[in-house]
């Protein structure tokens, strides 16, 4: 009986989780034969301020990356010819 387990941070919504599920079960059966009523799937959430990579918490990566994001959005093309419709 192939047990995955998942861990991952909050956020996703219950229709990419299933989704998600549903690749990891697929992937039980075709890859190990396992019969798919045996596989069991299931997914750990934790909230972005309980994981922390490199010295970095999620929470503060993820309000750093949507910083630069806008920051990029706003500021003006470093391209002196851009082409429209890119």
């Amino acid at each position: 009986m192939p047990l995955v387990n998942v861990h991952m941070a909050q956020g996703r919504s219950p229709e990419q989780k299933k989704a998600l599920m549903n690749a990891m079960t697929d992937a039980m059966v075709e890859h190990l034969g396992a019969p798919r009523e045996s596989v069991r799937v299931w997914i750990n959430e934790f909230p972005n301020t309980d994981f922390m990579a490199g010295g970095e918490l999620l929470a503060d990566k993820q309000a750093r990356l949507a910083r630069d994001a806008a920051a990029k959005r706003s500021s003006p093309s470093d391209d002196p010819h851009p082409v429209p419709g890119q």
